[in-house]
């Protein structure tokens, strides 16, 4: 999450959108008065190589953190700030993002076990998405709703990318296109392996229509 005075912006992240990369590629603009959210030690190290601004402003308790909703950051912040920043977030086809979502949640699996559990990873993934989608789905709708009203300025979709955040940069002004910076960091790429494709049934896919049908609808997926 970054709240940005110098620009006036606020950067709600979302989640397996790519938003630690383009969370590390803002931060490079960010100025001394700017509220940058740790993330974990390995993205930290990137952001670190790369020269750009680290974790600051955030307080003392934590009163900003990495996947704070919009509704969240809301109450954190002065009307004025809530009402005159721009607010996005990065948003993600749901039945990419719940494959994305399953690979993460196994990341820390040794290499041996992941020998194993790839190959069922089809019972895998299903038993992880019996207990999981629900949870996914709702967060990702209320990261950046109230009460079915949207709370942000602009969707930035995953799959367009490279086109929206092109339209950031003249947005806010940048000294850069942004997507320049972000095409160059690459945090978490590791995560989901080569032909990591899993086929799942008519069920899943369903499930998935009913589970996600408020993104499903409101981003046109």
């Amino acid at each position: 999450m970054i709240l940005s005075h110098k620009y006036k912006y606020i950067f709600i992240k979302s989640f397996k959108t790519a938003s630690t990369s383009l969370e590390i590629a803002l931060s490079k603009y960010c100025g001394k008065e700017d509220v940058i959210t740790p993330i974990i030690n390995e993205d930290e190290k990137i952001r670190k190589i790369n020269g750009f601004n680290g974790p600051q402003n955030f307080g003392d308790t934590n009163i900003f953190h990495e996947h704070m909703s919009a509704l969240e950051i809301k109450s954190n912040v002065s009307k004025e700030i809530w009402d005159n920043y721009f607010k996005f977030v990065v948003v993600r086809n749901p039945f990419d993002q719940i494959m994305s979502a399953f690979h993460w949640h196994n990341k820390s699996k040794e290499k041996e076990k992941k020998l194993i559990f790839f190959k069922k990873r089809k019972k895998n993934f299903e038993d992880f998405f019996k207990i999981k989608a629900h949870h996914i789905f709702e967060d990702e709708y209320n990261r950046y709703t109230e009460n079915d009203n949207m709370l942000v300025d602009q969707f930035i979709k995953y799959e367009n990318l490279k086109k929206d955040l092109v339209q950031l940069s003249q947005k806010l002004n940048f000294p850069e296109n942004i997507y320049e910076t972000f095409n160059n960091i690459h945090a978490k790429s590791n995560i989901r392996p080569g032909n990591s494709m899993i086929e799942v049934n008519n069920e899943i896919n369903d499930k998935i229509k009913v589970l996600a049908k408020k993104i499903i609808k409101l981003h046109n997926y």
